[in-house]
């Protein structure tokens, strides 16, 4: 019994080792982000994928460096805009 909980805590000191260095996360990177728009207008869903962005960008306390917007017609009339940008902190 008293072998079992050295034993756990040193699998989870490993674990907690294994995850710190797999991917480390570095201050001041930028990231690339989707914002997406849906409206009957493309005017709309350009519109509602641009203050998705903008409300993404805020979140992460970021500013929008680079942005490409694809819009498409989708079933029923409607059209469909997705805006993939790269947030960089301010």
């Amino acid at each position: 019994m008293t072998c079992k909980v050295p034993m756990a805590a040193a699998a989870c000191a490993a674990l907690a080792i294994a995850f710190s260095v797999a991917s480390p996360v570095q201050a001041g990177t930028c990231q690339s982000v989707r914002a997406k728009g849906f409206a009957g207008s493309l005017a709309k869903a350009t519109l509602y994928a641009q203050a998705d962005l903008k409300q993404t960008a805020k979140a992460m306390k970021g500013k929008v460096k680079s942005a490409t917007t694809n819009c498409q017609k989708v079933m029923g009339g409607n059209y469909y805009c997705k805006i993939d940008a790269v947030v960089c902190p301010k």
